[in-house]
């Protein structure tokens, strides 16, 4: 078992529709993926209020999945929330972490992603 600590860092500038912010490597026939979200942090970089709402793409289900919703009142202008500070998030192989804000944003995902060597397969 491998395990590697990784960020990924993204700026949403296009608002109103679902951002792509971290993928997790996809299984092979030689490694099996798993990624745990150890936070994920999106900074309002606007001068005003905003929404922010958190889903994961569930490849095994080819659906996506709502997490967590911010309002206005909770991300407020130059203000940062974090989406995994209830627990961390646990992604299996080619899922996805996507965001759909209303405002400029800065994201900040750390992430531990371990890698299974596959034997006999």
């Amino acid at each position: 078992m491998a395990i590697e600590y990784k960020n990924a860092v993204k700026t949403i500038s296009s608002t109103g529709s679902d951002q792509l912010v971290y993928t997790v490597p996809t299984t092979t026939n030689q490694q099996k993926f798993t990624s745990v979200v150890k936070t994920f942090t999106i900074l309002n970089t606007t001068g005003g209020a905003g929404t922010v709402d958190v889903s994961i793409l569930d490849s095994s289900a080819s659906a996506t999945i709502p997490v967590k919703k911010f309002t206005t009142g909770e991300f407020t202008a130059g203000g940062m929330v974090d989406a995994a500070a209830n627990g961390p998030i646990v992604l299996e192989s080619a899922d996805a972490l996507k965001i759909n804000t209303s405002v400029s944003a800065n994201v900040l995902v750390s992430v531990m992603e371990v890698s299974d060597e596959l034997k006999g397969i």
